[in-house]
């Protein structure tokens, strides 16, 4: 049974719907299941929160490591390069979709255009990723501050 029935059972003093219909005339009692139910909707968001700040976290975690590395290979003389060919080839993406249209005259309401702006779109994404992840991500940052300013006091 869900918690709200496991609620209305408790307040109303009875398994018969009927029963409990009666009894919710009261009030009393419809305040009762309303406060309860405010708290199970509270209890849900706060749960939606914590599972978004940890997938924040850890997604923050990864960058952070990925940068460390990106660290060690400057400070032994290295690239990156296998990630300097993929920033470079999502560039080269993005313009040749674009020329592509341009050039080949293809109509974006056509299959064909559509697919192109998808995947040109993809690709820009991608490369605002790389962007993010070599200058710090302002979008991170700020869903990162959004969420902590959202979530309850630790300890509470």
């Amino acid at each position: 049974m869900s918690k709200l029935a496991d609620t209305v059972r408790a307040v109303t003093g009875t398994d018969d719907p009927d029963k409990a219909r009666e009894a919710l005339t009261d009030p009393t009692l419809v305040l009762q299941l309303r406060s309860q139910a405010q708290a199970f909707a509270h209890e849900e968001r706060m749960q939606q929160m914590t599972g978004a700040i940890t997938t924040l976290t850890a997604t923050l975690a990864d960058r952070q490591d990925a940068r460390a590395r990106d660290a060690e290979f400057i400070k032994s003389g290295r690239s990156n390069t296998r990630a300097n060919v993929l920033l470079i080839t999502a560039g080269l993406g993005i313009v040749g979709g674009i020329g592509f249209m341009v050039f080949g005259h293809v109509d974006g309401n056509t299959a064909v255009g559509g697919c192109i702006i998808s995947v040109v779109t993809l690709l820009a994404g991608k490369f605002a990723t790389a962007f993010d992840f070599e200058f710090g991500g302002s979008a991170d940052s700020e869903q990162t501050r959004t969420l902590l300013a959202q979530a309850p006091p630790i300890g509470k």
